[in-house]
């Protein structure tokens, strides 16, 4: 059965679903589970094949290995059952949405740091070794510095991931667009004034790049928050990021009513 659970535990992490191993350290019930036994549980709190001890252990394994997929994080617990305690190690196998900055000035600080709270894996891309460093993005999970271009050619862009184009001067950006315009990034933005975006989708369609291509550009990057402070254009670009990934527009939160069926603003957000 064990053997079972591995296969399946493989399986989901090559499809990349977020899912919790669930395995017992040591039970006090007389009829409880033994040390070793196993369960799976998904993001869902569904059980995966088949459970460990009586329904009261299986609902709180359940509820707690939602936390832990939620939080990223794994742990161990000791969880009451019908008969007496359990402890067990709950191991969480999550997989985090990527995150690619170009460039390591003010702005691109900023959207580390709130992307970082968010729960990205960031990478950092520059060919400024002064400002590309660990003293100034401690949590990043690489550091690249060398030729902007040729290191995002190299680099294995997914479905899950956002790029954010902030080049010093903009000095790389146009080149990093083309050549990330044809991967399959869910979000791709880059911080520009009027006349920056106007050139950039000139020459896009110059290239004859496919429209619905250009239109998942970003440009000027962020939702319309207000603010000129770094800070807050990184606010407005994570927020950007974030309703994208999740398909929403970015505007005011809304419930519709199921007594008027009036649309209102949502107060509590």
């Amino acid at each position: 059965m064990q053997s079972e659970l591995m296969r399946i535990l493989a399986e989901k992490q090559e499809l990349k679903e977020n899912i919790a191993l669930i395995t017992v350290i040591s039970s006090n019930s007389p009829r409880g589970c033994r040390a070793g036994e196993m369960m799976l549980v998904d993001r869902f709190g569904y059980i995966i094949g088949d459970g460990i001890g009586d329904s009261l252990l299986q609902e709180n394994a359940q509820r707690e290995a939602q936390i832990c997929i939620s939080e990223g994080i794994s742990r161990r617990v000791i969880l009451p059952s019908e008969e007496g305690m359990t402890e067990v190690f709950i191991n969480a196998f999550c997989h985090r949405d990527q995150l690619i900055i170009v460039g390591s000035g003010n702005v691109a600080l900023n959207v580390y740091r709130i992307a970082s709270i968010v729960g990205y894996s960031i990478t950092v891309i520059d060919n400024r070794a002064e400002t590309l460093s660990r003293e100034r993005f401690p949590e990043a999970r690489e550091l690249l510095l060398g030729d902007i271009v040729e290191l995002l050619k190299a680099y294995d862009i997914d479905e899950n991931t956002s790029i954010v184009l902030l080049s010093y001067h903009h000095e790389f950006d146009e080149a990093a667009l083309l050549t990330v315009i044809y991967s399959p990034a869910r979000y791709i933005g880059i911080l520009g004034n009027k006349h920056k975006v106007t050139a950039y989708f000139s020459k896009l369609n110059e290239l004859n790049i496919a429209e619905e291509l250009i239109n998942r550009v970003h440009v000027p990057v962020g939702i319309d928050i207000g603010g000129e402070r770094a800070s807050e254009i990184a606010l407005a670009i994570v927020a950007e990021m974030q309703a994208i990934k999740y398909g929403r527009a970015g505007g005011f939160r809304i419930l519709q009513s199921e007594i008027t069926g009036k649309v209102e603003r949502d107060e509590l957000f």
